[in-house]
């Protein structure tokens, strides 16, 4: 899950020019036939999306249907691929799904092989459709509605968006389309984007005048623990939802912005962001006037990071200032920000003299966020090049970063990274940089000798199982963190067989469950619970690993 934060930055940087991405590969051989059709009347999709992808190779392809709800693909390069099908108030389902949150089952695909009747059904998505009022009655306009529902991320159960979000209209009328079967909550988020609901005047002089609405669920609360579910089957309707958003008090917060260089950072924007489960809300976004003054309005109460940045670009890197406050309904004043510059990042890229000429033409090296979870993280920077004699050059911001491999994406076929080290010692697992430093002497070690775990799972038949997870895991429990390298899934492809790769070398467990609820492999509680029943292994640098299971029922 890509942090909202990180996906906006990005944005802002400049990417490789088209003539330094890598040459498109020859095309494949194979090829993959199907349709797509209703769940329930089992008539065929017209103009539905179908997406193939296979990280391992980097392809990601898209087809629509004919009005028969017919797909094609062509030319299609051997691995092991993703199939999914997508179409307006339809739920967007995956193919080997039996539900909307299982995982979808692989497809390996050889060369010059056809695949027919590749199918997918997709069931209605649900509906709900209300109005949301303020205290005394009044229809609240241009207020976000979404959905919310528990999974787990990086091994904590916490609230996530599911599917679209909708908007009041003038009346406070709200639509919630294409909701997959489930039990959610009904989330109000009142927007400030300097664009006050009827009645609200966040500039008042006087604090006691100044008013907002607070993040709301159904049927009226700020707490989720008294929040009512709302449970939805395929294709059901569930109409007259009424929310009730209650104006409280709204703090103003006013501050400076000074830049590393002692003087008021200008030109610069201010970000106020909340966090909100594992995602965060995207609260104000405003300007920082030329003395390097700032004003923020209507924050009702809770819990805020303030990020400024300098909007002109700079050699020395992106600059940034950030500071975290809580707001109890009193306007805070001579909040300060004290920007700083990047750290400056300078190493080299080591690889064995044989693998080098099969690098591929561009080399990206990229820093993220070690933990999103319950944090907001200033961007990171744009991914960077490895120069021709395999030595590269970035800005570090001052959080936990670590680097991966091919930038936002999937990194390179069949490249991966063996080990970050900074001076002799091993930082695979995340570097905390400091503002302002010069940070040389660091090695990523890359290999093009991936390790992959694969085998076959059979049920209490002996048969090949067609519907299970397969989940590797780090015999250290010290391993068992969020984001760690020392876990990986798989899913039962065509032939009841799984492969999972990129994993380091270590000592791992391996077990085959029937069922699992999404990401509840990152838990340790779950981890623990199932490490006895699974089956243990050692795994070398770039060893192909067979381990065939029988299934876990029950888990």
């Amino acid at each position: 899950m890509l942090h909202a934060l990180v996906i906006f930055a990005l944005a802002q940087f400049p990417q490789p020019p088209a003539q330094q991405q890598q040459a498109a590969p020859p095309p494949g051989t194979a090829t993959i036939h199907g349709h797509i059709y209703a769940a329930d009347s089992g008539q065929p999709l017209r103009k539905a999306q179908v997406r193939i992808t296979a990280n391992e190779i980097r392809e990601n392809r898209l087809a629509t249907t004919d009005a028969n709800g017919a797909y094609e693909f062509t030319e299609v390069r051997p691995g092991r691929y993703n199939v999914s099908a997508s179409k307006g108030s339809f739920v967007t389902m995956s193919y080997g799904q039996q539900r909307p949150t299982d995982a979808g089952r692989p497809i390996e695909i050889s060369d010059r092989q056809t695949v027919d009747r590749l199918d997918l059904s997709l069931p209605r998505g649900g509906v709900i459709v209300g109005r949301i009022v303020d205290d005394f009655g009044e229809p609240l306009p241009d207020v976000t509605v979404s959905v919310q529902r528990y999974q787990f991320v990086q091994g904590r159960r916490t609230l996530v968006p599911e599917g679209r979000q909708s908007s009041t209209n003038d009346i406070g009328e709200f639509r919630v389309f294409g909701v997959p079967p489930g039990q959610y909550y009904l989330l109000a988020t009142w927007r400030n984007f300097n664009a006050p609901a009827p009645n609200v005047n966040l500039n008042a002089p006087s604090p006691s005048e100044r008013v907002a609405f607070p993040t709301t669920y159904f049927p009226g609360t700020t707490n989720v623990g008294d929040a009512q579910r709302i449970t939805l089957a395929a294709g059901q309707q569930v109409d007259e939802v009424v929310m009730v958003m209650r104006a409280t008090k709204a703090a103003r917060i006013t501050g400076t912005v000074t830049g590393s260089d002692g003087k008021p950072m200008n030109p610069a924007a201010v970000m106020v962001t909340q966090a909100s489960g594992f995602a965060f809300n995207f609260i104000f976004g405003g300007q920082v006037r030329p003395d390097g003054t700032f004003i923020v309005n209507g924050l009702v109460p809770g819990d805020y990071r303030l990020i400024a940045q300098r909007a002109a670009p700079s050699p020395d890197g992106p600059e940034f200032a950030s500071t975290t406050i809580s707001v109890n309904g009193e306007d805070l004043a001579d909040v300060h920000l004290m920007a700083s510059r990047p750290s400056a990042v300078r190493g080299r890229v080591i690889v064995d003299p044989a693998a080098a000429q099969q690098l591929p033409p561009v080399v990206m090296l990229a820093l993220f966020p070690v933990n999103l979870n319950g944090g907001i993280p200033v961007p990171p920077p744009p991914p960077a090049r490895m120069a021709d004699d395999f030595t590269f050059e970035t800005k570090a911001p001052a959080e936990r970063m670590r680097f991966t491999l091919g930038g936002m994406g999937p990194s390179p076929a069949g490249w991966a990274i063996r080990a970050v080290r900074l001076n002799g010692i091993d930082v695979t697992d995340g570097i905390d940089f400091k503002p302002n430093e010069e940070v040389s002497g660091l090695e990523i070690e890359l290999t093009n000798k991936v390790a992959i775990v694969s085998g076959l799972v059979t049920n209490d038949r002996g048969q090949p199982a067609q519907q299970y997870t397969a989940i590797v895991f780090a015999q250290d429990k010290d391993k068992w963190t969020p984001g760690t390298r020392y876990q990986g899934i798989g899913r039962a492809d065509q032939d009841g067989r799984f492969k999972i790769s990129g994993l380091p070398s270590g000592d791992y467990y391996v077990i085959a469950v029937d069922r699992v609820e999404q990401g509840q492999w990152t838990d340790p509680e779950y981890l623990e619970s199932i490490r006895p029943n699974a089956k243990s292994f050692s795994l070398l640098d770039g060893e192909t690993r067979t381990v065939d299971l029988k299934l876990t029922s029950g888990t």
